[in-house]
């Protein structure tokens, strides 16, 4: 009987773990497969709304910085951004995430190339 009584409990915490796995709302991933806008701002991308989408819940800086670095991304707290940069041949894909002081965040996707200009001299 008393295994059965254990059995039990051991079924419902199991039960009551999962059912609180299930209630955690998975946050939509950033969208990093589009290259960077040569003119522009770069800040009508699919990055910038899929930052807009992950952040809108108001999450504190430091969990954002935190979630920005486990996904790759360097973060200058001070400067108040966190960048991510891939190179591709001469030309560097750089997106970022800017904090605003209302603690929103917003994303921005560029591209620069170096050595663009030197052939026009």
């Amino acid at each position: 009987m008393r295994r059965i009584a254990v059995a039990l409990l051991s079924l419902g915490l199991a039960a009551c773990a999962a059912g609180e796995a299930l209630t955690e709302v998975a946050k939509p991933a950033l969208d990093l497969s589009e290259k960077g806008k040569t003119a522009g701002e770069g800040d009508n991308t699919g990055f910038s709304r899929s930052v807009a989408a992950r952040y809108a819940g108001g999450a504190a800086e430091a969990e954002i910085i935190q979630d920005l670095v486990s996904q790759g991304f360097s973060c200058d707290e001070a400067a108040a951004c966190c960048t991510r940069a891939v190179m591709d041949g001469a030309c560097a894909d750089a997106w970022t995430v800017d904090f605003s002081g209302n603690g929103e965040a917003s994303g921005t996707l560029v591209r620069r190339c170096m050595g663009a200009g030197a052939d026009d001299e």
